[in-house]
C-alpha cells in the first residue's frame, strides 16, 4: 500500500489503559481526559509515499503526533479516527509533519525528522526578593528561562554543528509537551532554536 504524499503506519493500539510517571509509577487514565498521556506514540512505517524524499523507509519506527487519534468521524453513534485506513490491520495514514522522530529499529537512536526535534527544558533558580521569611518550597522555586538540552537533534541542526546533549536557547514560550515512556520532553522545530550556548 502506498500513498501519494502520506505515510502509511501500523499502530497496534492507539491508546493504552495506563501511563507512566517520571518516577516510573504506572497510573490508570481516562482517554477522554488525558489522551496525550495514554496515546501510543511509536508506530511502524508500512508504506512510504510516492512523492517521498528523505531517509524514512518501510520498517522504520516513528514517533508520531498523537492528534491523529482525534475522533472526528461518526459511524452511526460511534466516533471513529479520521486517519484510519484499515481498522482490522491497524493501519493509519499520516502527513510528514505528524512524524516527530524516527529510527531504523529498536537498536538505533531516535533522530529528529525534517525540522522536528525533542528537547528537555533546563529549569533555573527563580530569584525571589522579599523582606519576609519564605518557606523552602517558595525559596527553591525553579523556572524556565529559555534554555533547553537537546535530546534528539535533526539533521538540519546537526549540519550547523549542534548535536544531542547540547544546550541551546529557544523561544521562551516553550514547546509542545511530548511523553515517551513516562518521560516528558518538548517537541520544537528548528526555527524555535535561537543559538547554541558554548
Amino acid at each position: 500500500m502506498k500513498g501519494l504524499i502520506n505515510y502509511i503506519i501500523e499502530l497496534e493500539t492507539p491508546y493504552g489503559e495506563k501511563f507512566k510517571t517520571e518516577s516510573g509509577i504506572e497510573l490508570f487514565g481516562n482517554v477522554d481526559f488525558n489522551p496525550e498521556r495514554l496515546s501510543n506514540r511509536v508506530a511502524l512505517i508500512k508504506g512510504v509515499p510516492a512523492l517521498h524524499e528523505g531517509d524514512l523507509k518501510k520498517g522504520h519506527e516513528v514517533l508520531i503526533d498523537f492528534t491523529i487519534f482525534y475522533r472526528q468521524i461518526y459511524h452511526g453513534v460511534k466516533q471513529w479516527y479520521n486517519s484510519v485506513i484499515d481498522a482490522d490491520q491497524n493501519l493509519y495514514h499520516i502527513t510528514p509533519n505528524m512524524i516527530v522522530c524516527y529510527r531504523e529499529s529498536k537498536n538505533h537512536d531516535w533522530k529528529g525528522f525534517n525540522k522536528n526535534l525533542l528537547v528537555k527544558p533546563v529549569l533555573e533558580e527563580k530569584e525571589i526578593k522579599s523582606t519576609l521569611f519564605l518557606p523552602d518550597n517558595v525559596k527553591n522555586t525553579k523556572e524556565f528561562k529559555g534554555k533547553v538540552k537537546i535530546v534528539y537533534v535533526n539533521s538540519e541542526l546537526q549540519d550547523q554543528g549542534i548535536s544531542n546533549n547540547d544546550v541551546v536557547l529557544m523561544d521562551p514560550r516553550g514547546g509542545v509537551q511530548f511523553w515517551i515512556e513516562g518521560k516528558e520532553y518538548w517537541w520544537i522545530r528548528t526555527q524555535d532554536v535561537y543559538g547554541k550556548i558554548v
